[in-house]
C-alpha cells in the first residue's frame, strides 16, 4: 500500500516534466511541487553541490520562498567542503540554525531537532558507489523522521555512473547498516538516490513518508553527463568529474596503507597509489606487473610524490599513476586484479583496514584476495548476485 500511494505521486509529477534534463532541484518552481511546500515548516538537508541549473544554490531558494526554518549538514559540510568532522553552527547567508549529521556519536537528527518541522528537503549530489555515505545518511534522516511522521522530499539527480551497468559483490548481509555499507547492495549499484531511498524504505520497512521529485529527461546508460552544468564537488577529492571515474574504479585502495593522492590541492587524488614504503624500483615492476593485466583503455606508469594529506603526510611516496581514457572497464574486476597483485608483492608491508570487507562486499572476497585466488574463480558467483540483485531493485526503478 505504502509504495503504490508513493508511486501515485511519482508518475503524476513525471507528467509535468519537460523533456529537457532537470534535476529535482530544477523543478521546485512548478505549480504541483511548489504547492507541496508550500505553507509547511520545512528543514533541509543538503551541502555545497546542490545547486540549480540557473546557479541559486538549495538552501538560498527555499529560505527566499518557503518557511525554511533549519538546515543539516551532512559528511564534508555545508556550503564549503571539510574532510573532518563537521560541527553544528550557523548559516552565513540565511541565519538559520546548522545541525552536522557527521560529528562524533551523531549521524542522524535527534526528536529535539526535528520538533516543528513539517518535512525535510533533501538534496545530494552522489557519485554512484556503495561506500560513499550520502545514502546512509539519507537513510537515517528517514528512520529519525517516521515516528514523528515528519515528510522526507527528496530531489533526485541522475547517477552519475549510469544506470544499467551494476558490478560489485553484493554486500554480505552481516555488514550492513555500516556508514560505508548500509544496505545490501553491489558496489556499483546503478539506482539513483531516489530509487535507493525507495529500496531502503521498502525493504528496512522504515515507514517513512517519503516523497521523490524525480529527474526529467535522463537516460540510464547516461555516463558522467553534466547536461552543460558546471561540476560543484560533493567532496574534497572529487574535484573534477573525471575523478568519480577513478574513484569508481579503485576507491577502495584506500582501505589499505597507501596514500591515493589526496592532498591540498586533490588533483591527484584517486590517480595513484603509493607508499614510502615502497622503493623506486618495485613501482616501477608494480606498473610492469599491472600493465601486463592488459585491461584495454588502462595503462599504469611509475609516479613517485610528496604526500601533502592524509596517510603519510609530508613523507615521498613510490606507486603508479593510474591513466585511464574513459572507455568502460569492469571496476569489480579491475580492482579485485589491483589488490591481488598489491598483495603479491608485498606480503609482509600491505594491510587492510578492519573495513576491508565492507569495501569489498564480503570476508570471502578479502580472503580471495589475500590468496591469490584467480577472479574467474568469482565471477560467476558475482554474476549471478548482480543479476539477482537487478531483478530485485527492478520495482523502485523511476527511469
Amino acid at each position: 500500500m505504502l509504495m503504490s500511494k508513493i508511486f501515485a505521486i511519482l508518475t503524476f509529477l513525471i507528467s509535468f516534466s519537460a523533456m529537457a534534463l532537470d534535476y529535482g532541484i530544477d523543478r521546485l518552481s512548478e505549480g504541483e511541487i511548489a504547492q507541496k511546500l508550500t505553507g509547511k515548516n520545512l528543514a533541509v538537508l543538503t551541502h555545497s553541490a546542490a545547486k540549480s541549473k540557473t546557479g541559486i544554490h538549495l538552501i538560498d531558494f527555499l529560505h527566499q520562498k518557503f518557511q525554511l526554518k533549519k538546515i543539516f549538514a551532512p559528511e564534508h559540510g555545508l556550503r564549503t567542503l571539510a574532510d573532518d568532522w563537521v560541527e553544528d553552527g550557523t548559516d552565513e547567508n540565511t541565519g538559520l540554525p546548522v545541525i552536522s549529521l557527521y560529528k562524533r556519536g551523531a549521524k542522524a537528527p535527534r526528536a529535539e531537532d526535528l520538533q516543528g518541522i513539517d518535512a525535510i528537503v533533501i538534496d545530494l549530489q552522489d557519485v554512484g558507489v556503495r561506500y560513499y555515505t550520502y545514502f546512509s545518511t539519507i537513510a537515517e534522516v528517514m528512520k529519525a523522521t517516521a515516528p514523528l511522521n515528519v515528510e522526507v522530499i527528496l530531489l533526485d539527480r541522475p547517477n552519475l555512473l549510469g544506470g544499467k551497468i551494476v558490478e560489485g559483490k553484493l554486500l554480505d548481509e552481516e555488514l550492513s547498516g555500516n556508514f560505508i555499507s548500509y544496505h545490501t547492495v553491489p558496489t556499483r549499484h546503478g539506482m539513483t538516490m531516489g530509487e535507493l531511498a525507495l529500496m531502503i524504505n521498502d525493504e528496512k520497512k522504515i515507514g517513512s513518508r517519503l516523497t521523490i521529485i524525480p529527474v526529467s529527461g535522463w537516460k540510464r546508460e547516461n555516463l558522467l553527463a553534466l547536461n552543460e552544468r558546471p561540476w560543484i564537488a560533493p567532496s574534497p577529492a572529487l574535484k573534477e568529474i573525471s575523478q568519480v571515474g577513478y574513484y569508481n574504479l579503485w576507491g577502495s585502495m584506500e582501505n589499505f596503507n597507501l596514500a591515493v593522492g589526496r592532498g591540498l590541492t586533490n588533483e591527484l587524488a584517486f590517480r595513484v597509489i603509493g607508499s614510502p614504503w615502497i622503493t623506486p624500483k618495485e613501482s616501477i615492476e608494480l606498473s610492469r606487473q599491472l600493465n601486463d593485466l592488459k585491461i584495454d583503455g588502462i595503462a599504469f606508469t611509475p609516479y613517485n610524490w610528496k604526500v601533502t594529506r592524509a596517510i603519510f603526510e609530508g613523507s615521498m611516496a613510490n606507486g603508479v599513476q593510474l591513466q585511464w581514457n574513459g572507455k568502460e572497464v569492469r571496476s569489480d574486476e579491475f580492482t579485485y586484479k589491483v589488490s591481488s597483485i598489491l598483495f603479491k608483492m608485498f606480503p609482509d608491508r600491505l594491510t587492510m583496514s578492519a573495513l576491508a570487507p565492507n569495501f569489498y562486499g564480503s570476508k570471502q572476497i578479502v580472503n580471495a584476495i589475500k590468496s591469490n585466488t584467480p577472479w574467474e574463480n568469482l565471477q560467476s558467483s558475482i554474476d549471478l548476485d548482480i543479476e539477482n540483485f537487478k531483478q530485485r531493485r527492478a520495482p523502485y526503478i523511476l527511469y
